[in-house]
């Protein structure tokens, strides 16, 4: 069983976070810091409620599934093939194969 969910793991995705950092004189600025890199199957979600599919400013959604981890967060940035995306929320499935199941939104 854990064999075939391996195999399904084909895409490499990168997660990062955007913390606030203060430089010496404490003004406020963006920092990304490296979440991990992880094996992901990815498959598409379309582009959300029927009103916002109709509209030319829709974007895309993304669900990507991979082992059990618990260092990402909503919020978090996500890189796959080039795409940027925003994660909107982030489940654990316990059942057989511990994995993390992430749903995120292509960003502009």
């Amino acid at each position: 069983m854990a064999e075939e969910f391996s195999g399904r793991l084909r895409d490499r995705i990168y997660v990062e976070r955007i913390a606030s950092v203060r430089d010496a004189l404490g003004s406020a600025g963006e920092e990304v810091e490296q979440v991990g890199e992880f094996w992901a199957a990815g498959e598409a979600m379309g582009t959300g409620p029927e009103s916002q599919g109709e509209s030319r400013s829709a974007m895309p959604r993304w669900r990507f599934t991979l082992r059990q981890t618990n260092q990402i967060l909503p919020g978090d940035q996500l890189i796959w093939k080039g795409r940027t995306m925003e994660i909107q929320s982030v489940s654990v499935d316990l059942r057989l194969i511990p994995k993390t199941i992430i749903l995120a939104k292509e960003m502009r």
